[in-house]
């Protein structure tokens, strides 16, 4: 990410394309929450690292975005929607004070049914006692831990989001950044992974992708062990092979579902696509109308060779491509069709996948 110097910055085109996935996540996540029949009577968006609210040229930031989604998703009169923006930038609060205000002036909701409060200071100081502050705990949450350069929030944390009612989490950060920060702290970076040390081995490994990749499933493994039993993580890449890390944890397939919706509807227009970090061919995906499945291909195969020759039922793989890649569920079955066709799978039994006969080695 830019270093910041001058307030508003130009807006990044990693970061255009992360806030067209937020604008899609959130015309879902509010309706369901606070406007649906089973609705909470309330829930909060919380940005730990919010910026100024707009950008050089006058696009909106994240906080921006979140409050037209909720007055075009939900009426007035439904449920009551808190705000809490976070920085730790003086002329970031200001500025976004500013864009706020005719906002909030407009606004068909009275001010009790939402509640904004922009409040300086660093994330992980005071994230915690502000969501108490505004009574955001006991009711839906999801915080938006956009790093900016700054270290990741504690696994307490992490931990109580998770264990709070319908919460989600999306925390990004430059994989460079989060490599060089993970080794400078040492030791110290045990509490940022749970107090798991596997991360450590990140040292004996190379440069690049490996190293990038080790992390980021520690990481992975860290949301878990919060209790975000469903992930979703993705690299975004421009075209100059810019990359920027999106890790979403919730509690519920559901939010994996529709989070995987906003990405695949992602303007291309923003010249940045995504991958998946497990791809080890490191394949971007630029054409989202018309899927390239080799990437899905090549992870779903080491999992079908697991089952030998009982194979694999297509649920599971459904299951997998759901939780453990960047493709939604439906994607599967042409994928599977077109790894039928080279050969390199087939149906042995009803409903189960095998290694096909073009792949397949004695052993197995």
């Amino acid at each position: 990410m830019p270093v910041h110097g001058e307030v508003p910055w130009p807006i990044p085109e990693h970061t255009s394309a992360k806030h067209d996935i937020y604008r899609h996540y959130l015309h879902r996540w509010f309706p369901i929450l606070i406007g649906g029949a089973n609705a909470y009577p309330s829930a909060t968006y919380a940005e730990g690292f919010s910026g100024p609210g707009i950008y050089e040229d006058g696009e909106p930031g994240s906080p921006m975005i979140a409050i037209h989604a909720l007055h075009q998703e939900v009426p007035a009169t439904k449920g009551i929607s808190r705000f809490l923006f976070i920085d730790d930038d003086p002329r970031c609060i200001k500025l976004l004070n500013e864009q706020l205000a005719p906002v909030v002036a407009s606004s068909p909701r009275a001010a009790p049914s939402m509640p904004i409060k922009v409040q300086q200071g660093k994330c992980e100081e005071i994230l915690e006692d502000e969501l108490t502050k505004i009574n955001a705990w006991g009711q839906p949450i999801l915080a938006v831990l956009d790093s900016w350069g700054n270290a990741p929030v504690s696994f307490r944390l992490l931990q109580r989001l998770a264990a709070n009612p319908s919460s989600e989490v999306i925390v990004t950060f430059e994989p460079q950044y989060f490599v060089r920060f993970v080794t400078e702290l040492g030791d110290s970076a045990d509490e940022v992974f749970g107090g798991d040390r596997v991360w450590r081995q990140v040292a004996d490994l190379p440069d690049g992708p490996t190293k990038r990749r080790h992390l980021l499933d520690c990481y992975r493994h860290t949301l878990k062990s919060a209790g975000f039993g469903f992930l979703l993580d993705f690299e975004l890449v421009d075209r100059r092979g810019n990359v920027l890390y999106l890790v979403f944890g919730t509690r519920h397939k559901l939010g994996v579902e529709k989070m995987k919706d906003a990405l695949w509807e992602v303007d291309r227009a923003y010249g940045v696509g995504f991958r998946d970090p497990r791809d080890q061919q490191e394949e971007a995906l630029f054409a989202v109308d018309e899927p390239q499945l080799a990437p899905l291909g090549r992870l779903v195969l080491p999992e079908i060779a697991k089952a030998g020759l009982h194979g694999r039922k297509i649920g599971t793989l459904i299951d997998y491509t759901l939780c453990e890649t960047v493709f939604r569920k439906q994607h599967i079955i042409p994928t599977i069709e077109s790894l039928r066709a080279q050969g390199k799978v087939e149906t042995r039994k009803p409903g189960r996948i095998t290694y096909g006969t073009e792949v397949r080695t004695p052993a197995s």
